[in-house]
């Protein structure tokens, strides 16, 4: 059999799972009238839901007899079993009559397309290279085929990890203005005060074409204050305070950067953000996306004076 074509409701994807490819599920009740299909409520949760319109096709005492229905309204779980896609990180599964079917598309042994055979002529042209296994229903689950074969993929199936990396690169990173005081001019031996000026305290967001949201959260501010010293960690600070300060130990002579033809040192600062993904209000855990945001550097330069003190007799 060289192609077999998928049939069915595509149900949403779930989160994924390392660099394993996005789960879906496809369901194709057994009976016309079986109104129950398995649906993603919230990423990664999956329940039976009676998708029939009162009692047209199936459930209750009309319509649809015992099948998918019965006494409680429909409320019965369908005879297909697809708890091996799961348990087996198969990438898809779908009920082909009274079977589960379970697809790894494209296969272990075959991960790669350059390893693929070629793809017959009455291929559908998105058709993918995939190992399916058909099983009978709990409790024999009997392997009943295990084909490689030319299937179409299912519609529609988000692959999470592309639109995290979409939804993180829409984030934006704020302008801002690396402040210092004492203003103009910092002094040795006195505490200079550093902060973003210009930058907000709120979180950042940046959306994906299927609707995941990527959230910064304000975590600190890193400060180089340009003498050679370490990155200075701070709170996130956007306002003038002394929550990051730092004192310098000599005069900024022989500082790269120049203020009114004077030198200066070349401070820096960028703003870092933890980050989370959301789809519909719910976190979604996706293995291999960045997790940090940081802007670039800015940066200011700081001229640094000695203060002279005369003492008189």
């Amino acid at each position: 059999m060289l192609k077999r074509r998928l049939t069915g409701l595509l149900l949403a994807a779930v989160t994924v799972v390392g660099t394993m490819v996005i789960t879906a599920v496809q369901v194709t009740p057994a009976a016309a009238e079986d109104c129950m299909q398995y649906v993603e409520t919230s990423p990664g949760v999956w329940e039976y839901i009676n998708v029939c319109d009162g009692d047209e096709g199936g459930g209750g005492d009309e319509g649809g007899g015992d099948e998918g229905g019965g006494d409680d309204g429909g409320n019965a779980e369908p005879e297909c079993y697809l708890g091996r896609e799961d348990q087996f990180n198969y990438d898809w599964s779908y009920c082909d009559g009274d079977l589960s079917c379970y697809v790894f598309s494209p296969p272990p042994s075959a991960p790669d397309e350059e390893d693929w055979p070629e793809k017959p002529a009455d291929a559908p042209e998105d058709a993918v290279y995939a190992n399916q296994a058909c099983f009978t229903q709990p409790p024999e689950e009997d392997l009943v085929s295990n084909e490689y074969l030319w299937l179409d993929p299912p519609e529609n199936v988000i692959n999470w990890e592309q639109e995290a990396v979409q939804a993180f690169g829409a984030l934006v990173a704020p302008d801002f203005d690396l402040a210092f005081n004492p203003p103009g001019r910092a002094f040795v031996t006195l505490d200079t005060w550093y902060w973003a000026e210009g930058a907000g305290d709120g979180e950042i967001t940046g959306t994906s074409a299927a609707g995941l949201v990527a959230i910064a959260t304000p975590e600190r501010l890193e400060v180089q204050p340009g003498d050679g010293s370490t990155t200075l960690t701070c709170p996130f600070s956007v306002a003038q305070s002394d929550a990051c300060s730092y004192v310098y130990d000599k005069a900024s002579v022989n500082g790269t950067a120049t203020v009114d033809g004077q030198p200066a040192y070349d401070g820096q600062a960028r703003l870092v953000y933890t980050v989370r993904f959301e789809f519909n209000g719910t976190v979604m855990e996706i293995a291999g996306v960045p997790a940090v945001f940081e802007t670039p550097w800015e940066a200011t330069p700081i001229p640094v004076a000695e203060i002279q003190a005369i003492v008189e007799d």
